[in-house]
């Protein structure tokens, strides 16, 4: 293992994050607003938080050597880990500097929740905290939707030679997203200027919907990252406009699409998008579980028919692409209908994706292999193939889906017992497990629909964060630095 380089590479994300840091530097010089009793203004917090991350990024990334030419898949992962984490650590800086969380393990927390897009919130009073801090919420999950590795890649070319080990280790459904153009910075650009393009159309659109500009940037910031953050302590239902959350339903949808079908709709393949297994699978996946919905509510809440639809497509695309907006209060909802929503956190969007979850394409790849099973005990002696849009999926990949999925729903279950051991009831602990290894944010429980994790215990609070991260980077990634054979030469 390169530590050298490797802390090299943390060096120049450090100063990277550095830049980001002025534009809620540049929020709280024309917002300025009064600081809390006791904590530093929001301007001066950004500034310090800005100055130590460059100092550090800049010492780093001139007294290490890089080797990045060496790197291989292991330096990657570690790169990769050690990032996320260093920049939580910084990003949860002006939440305790300005007073917004006091404590670290809530401002930890809070940026963690932030940079995975999970959504997940300590704030009760979200309204009362400066515009800077409710901006950098925001970016941070927009930052970290497309990946800060991605971004890293987009923007210094240094970062080019051995770069695919990062691509791979961060990208959610990194083994199944192919690269757009032959070198791995092209491609890194094309996705981070559909993303920019996304971004842009959503605020106009709420721009021209009646949202002032700093709710249209902030929304769309979470809208295109799939994270479910809001400067309202209501989330969408403070606009209460079908305008704004058909604009938002939208988008919800087309962040959980793999990119790469995006740069196909661009490129007018519309038979590539339309033809691809996961695409389908995600987008009747919806369908049905937004009539479901619907009719449930129209019979438990004697909903009118638009009501009950208005609220099912909400609820079910904001959960199923992970991103967490609230318009009702799901918790209030029939138990068989609580149920139905937590099965479909557990799915997600497409791999490629800005959504969190397993991904549609590994349910696919669960289904086939149970239909392989089937087959071989009718035909013990033939041999079957699993294949997705006409192709022999290799069994590696088979067996990767297998134990990543027993790995999900593993951890899901001992953190549920942790929780539980920390004192939460049962229902709260399994869902704010799943929520936040699967990074969808809002639960059942004391959980509910807004992602209101604030009375968790310190303990729980930790197990959620390190559940938030393992989601992010999907687990195996985090593991591997645990594995002495990691660290050999």
């Amino acid at each position: 293992m390169n530590i050298k380089a490797i802390f090299n590479v943390v060096g120049v994300l450090l100063i990277l994050l550095s830049g980001l840091l002025l534009l809620p530097l540049g929020v709280s010089f024309y917002f300025d607003s009064p600081p809390i009793d006791g904590h530093m203004d929001a301007t001066l917090a950004f500034f310090l938080t800005l100055v130590l991350s460059f100092s550090i990024g800049l010492a780093l990334w001139k007294l290490l050597p890089s080797g990045i030419e060496m790197l291989r898949d292991r330096e990657g992962f570690a790169i990769v880990s050690l990032s996320w984490v260093s920049i939580a650590v910084i990003g949860s800086l002006p939440y305790m500097m300005t007073g917004v969380c006091p404590q670290f393990i809530d401002a930890f927390f809070e940026s963690m929740s932030g940079f995975t897009t999970t959504g997940a919130s300590v704030l009760r009073n979200i309204e009362s905290a400066p515009k800077a801090i409710l901006f950098w919420r925001n970016l941070t999950q927009w930052v970290g939707g497309m990946g800060i590795i991605l971004l890293s890649l987009a923007i210094f070319p240094v970062l080019g030679i051995g770069s695919f080990h990062l691509f791979k280790a961060e990208i959610p459904g990194g083994a199944t997203v192919e690269r757009m153009q032959p070198r791995l910075a092209e491609t890194a650009k094309i996705l981070w200027k559909t993303y920019l393009v996304l971004t842009l159309a959503e605020v106009m659109l709420l721009k021209g919907a009646g949202l002032d500009w700093f709710d249209a940037v902030c929304h769309t910031f979470s809208t295109v990252a799939t994270g479910g953050f809001s400067p309202h302590n209501g989330s969408i239902g403070y606009f209460d406009n079908l305008y704004v959350e058909t604009i938002i339903i939208f988008f919800m949808f087309l962040g959980g699409i793999n990119f790469a079908l995006h740069y196909q709709l661009v490129s007018r393949n519309f038979s590539q998008v339309f033809k691809n297994p996961e695409f389908r699978f995600y987008t009747l996946m919806i369908a049905l579980c937004t009539l479901l919905v619907a009719l449930g509510l129209r019979e438990s809440a004697q909903e009118p028919p638009d009501q009950a639809f208005r609220k099912a497509i909400f609820t079910v695309v904001s959960i199923n692409t992970t991103t967490g907006f609230a318009t009702d209060d799901f918790n209030l909802w029939p138990d068989y209908l609580r149920l139905l929503i937590l099965g479909v956190m557990m799915v997600g969007g497409c791999s490629g994706s800005t959504s969190g979850s397993l991904k549609a394409i590994r349910f696919i790849l669960i289904f086939k292999i149970i239909l392989r099973e089937l087959h071989k005990l009718v035909h013990p002696r033939a041999i079957f193939h699993v294949k997705v849009s006409g192709k022999t999926v290799p069994p590696e990949d088979l067996t990767n889906v297998v134990a990543l999925t027993f790995l999900f729903l593993g951890l899901s279950a001992a953190g549920a017992v942790l929780m539980c051991l920390s004192g939460l009831d049962l229902t709260t602990s399994i869902s704010a497990s799943i929520a936040t290894l699967f990074n969808i944010g809002p639960g059942l429980g004391q959980v509910g629909a807004m992602g209101d994790y604030a009375g968790l215990p310190v303990f729980a609070k930790a197990i959620t964060i390190a559940f938030m991260l393992l989601g992010r980077l999907e687990i195996y990634g985090i593991l591997l630095l645990f594995l002495p054979m990691t660290w050999r030469k």
